[in-house]
């Protein structure tokens, strides 16, 4: 079973994630950059779903720190909001997101999404992560 690891500060969203994914995925849910950092290097997830405003945390600089750390640098991370601009977007797929989600979240764009992001991963095709 592949695992997700979900970073929001809406417990509505974490709820969310884990009713929708819970039978297909292992769903590890918490609400600041400070746990995502710690559990990304201890749970090993197959894929991180980062809210791009994480209450009281730049979460680019978490991003970053992820990309940096070699036992999280090949996770690949998807990014989420309710809402954001080209702008915001080309500055989180340039410190290495793979990619953006919409928020609330759809039950198969959702499963897509990890899908693909956890086959290029298994791939080796870092590059395109």
């Amino acid at each position: 079973m592949k695992h997700i690891l979900i970073a929001d500060d809406m417990p509505t969203v974490l709820e969310q994630v884990k009713e929708i994914a819970g039978d297909r995925y292992l769903v590890t849910a918490v609400d600041s950059g400070e746990d995502l950092i710690g559990k990304a290097g201890s749970s090993d997830p197959d894929v991180i779903l980062l809210d791009m405003y994480l209450d009281q945390t730049d979460s680019a600089e978490i991003l970053k720190s992820l990309k940096s750390n070699d036992s999280t640098k090949n996770i690949p991370v998807i990014m989420t909001a309710s809402d954001a601009s080209v702008m915001e977007l080309s500055r989180y797929y340039k410190k290495g997101a793979c990619d953006f989600m919409k928020k609330p979240f759809v039950e198969n764009i959702l499963f897509r999404r990890v899908d693909v992001a956890c086959a290029l991963k298994e791939a080796g095709r870092f590059d395109l992560i």
